[in-house]
């Protein structure tokens, strides 16, 4: 099997669903921090919005984003997927950084990042969540918008350098610029502009961190009440994912129908394959069963969860969150054609089928 013989396109441009997700998730570490700030002072979480504020509207606005393409390129009002319609209030930038203008952005991030730790230390659980929150804004930052961002001069920028050479000679007018080079044809894309045709083990590590973030809060709320009844929870989703899901959902997938002994997938990776491949669609009995134990894990640790508000809503963030995440930049470029929440698009189907076929 072979990726789909197409590049991945830079992102010019952000759409208002790029608006929602990334602020949502931004939101969600200020969140934390204002309220374990809230325990103690209504006055200090003022002064942390506006530490904050400073920081994204006055320091980050004009030693980082003035340097920016989606900055330079907009009219009156910026137009990014953090701050859309916020007036241009300083002169663009075009070109690197200074020395200077980097360390006064450093030195304006550190109070943001580290007001509220003060606060956030009397509770471990809090803390817990704030670094939690923040590793996985900058982790799916890095691995799915920073491959394709014409923010060139930003220090986490990922793009080759191959790609950035052919958009500047084209000056940034076309939508797409394309590479074609093997190596990066099943990154960054969220429409589908190459599938992902195999997962490496940092797929594996990415998806089963934010996955974790599920259980961690569905297990510690039934912890503290019962461990019994943690170890049930415990064994329910090792059942769940280790049999149940492995036979009547994996095996219908193309990434479990490879050769190797054990699964290489980016939820399972070195699992042993206890059920032989089916080469087809699931069936609805298949598709029913799956789902059925999906719902039992899901609704399995809400009793106890309802008795400790804070970590239903980290569960239930935790959920929206992966559920967002995998629907936006995996499902769009996913070869499990058979699963009913693949988003790849039937011409793009129709080609990669013939291809192996051909094959």
């Amino acid at each position: 099997m072979s990726p789909l013989n197409s590049g991945i396109p830079l992102k010019t441009e952000h759409s208002t669903k790029d608006r929602l997700y990334w602020n949502f998730l931004n939101m969600i570490p200020f969140l934390i921090g204002s309220i374990a700030i809230a325990k103690d002072s209504l006055k200090w979480v003022a002064v942390y919005i506006g530490i904050a504020l400073f920081f994204f509207l006055i320091i980050e606005f004009r030693f980082v984003c003035t340097h920016c393409l989606y900055y330079i390129r907009g009219k009156g009002c910026v137009k990014c997927m953090m701050l859309p319609g916020v007036p241009k209030i300083f002169k663009a930038r075009p070109g690197p950084h200074s020395p200077f203008e980097r360390v006064v952005t450093v030195l304006g991030a550190l109070p943001m990042f580290l007001f509220p730790v003060y606060w956030l230390i009397r509770d471990p659980l809090l803390l817990g969540a704030y670094i939690v929150s923040w590793a996985l804004f900058f982790l799916t930052a890095r691995r799915y918008e920073c491959v394709r961002c014409i923010n060139f001069e930003c220090p986490m920028n990922c793009v080759p350098a191959g790609m950035k050479e052919e958009f500047e000679k084209k000056d940034g007018i076309s939508e797409n610029i394309e590479f074609p080079k093997k190596k990066f044809q099943a990154e960054g894309s969220s429409k589908c502009a190459s599938l992902r045709v195999e997962h490496k083990f940092k797929d594996f590590l990415y998806w089963n961190f934010v996955t974790l973030t599920i259980l961690f809060s569905a297990g510690l709320a039934i912890g503290i009440s019962s461990t019994g009844w943690l170890l049930a929870y415990i064994f329910t989703v090792i059942f769940h994912f280790g049999i149940l899901e492995q036979r009547f959902f994996c095996t219908y997938c193309l990434y479990f129908v490879r050769g190797e002994k054990c699964l290489r997938c980016m939820m399972n990776w070195g699992w042993p394959r206890h059920f032989k491949p089916i080469p087809c669609p699931p069936s609805k009995f298949d598709l029913a069963i799956t789902s059925l134990g999906f719902i039992i894990i899901i609704l399995f640790p809400l009793p106890w969860l309802l008795k400790t508000p804070f970590l239903l809503g980290a569960y239930l963030t935790s959920i929206l969150i992966f559920l967002l995440t995998i629907w936006r930049y995996e499902c769009a470029r996913c070869i499990y054609f058979g699963c009913p929440f693949n988003r790849v698009p039937a011409e793009v189907r129709k080609e990669y089928e013939e291809k192996n076929r051909a094959e």
